[in-house]
């Protein structure tokens, strides 16, 4: 009941998103898959709406929709323009933003893809990326190829939005 508690009072939705809810029979994976996406996505030095926007591509690049279309709205929600939503809900790094943010959107995308790609982490230190923000960078991807997983392979349908 504590990690239903903290996901009502930190995400804001006013609801249990069914990746955490589909979890409730199993609470120590609950509060584990939590806890992860709180520090990933909620914490940390890079901005959440960056953090979300990776997550679209890196699950755009998995074909994998419940990620993809959550985080979306979640962008909607907090007022990122429309024109930016249409390019990454077509799993593309879309132009006019900062080169940092744009060194850290490609990177969601080949990572995404393709774990194994070093160059892709390179491209980051190459874009003047301090090694905090390389690592993090890492695990937002790594989280979001875990939540593919996990909802792929549960099949968990796409919260009514």
């Amino acid at each position: 009941m504590e990690t239903q508690n903290e996901i009502l009072q930190e995400l804001g939705f006013g609801l249990i998103p069914n990746i955490f809810a589909w979890a409730e029979k199993a609470p120590e994976a609950q509060t584990a898959l939590w806890k992860a996406f709180r520090h990933g996505v909620l914490r940390g030095s890079l901005p959440r709406t960056l953090k979300e926007m990776m997550g679209v591509l890196v699950s755009q690049a998995n074909q994998s929709p419940y990620a993809a279309q959550v985080h979306l709205h979640a962008l909607m929600v907090q007022g990122v323009e429309a024109p930016l939503l249409e390019a990454l809900g077509r799993g593309e790094v879309p132009t006019g933003l900062s080169p940092k943010t744009q060194a850290l959107l490609h990177f969601a995308q080949q990572a995404g893809a393709n774990p194994k790609n070093t160059f892709a982490v390179a491209a980051l230190r190459q874009a003047g990326l301090e090694e905090a923000e390389v690592l993090e960078a890492v695990a937002t991807v790594a989280l979001f190829r875990m939540v593919n997983a996990w909802t792929d392979l549960l099949e968990i349908p796409l919260d009514a939005l």
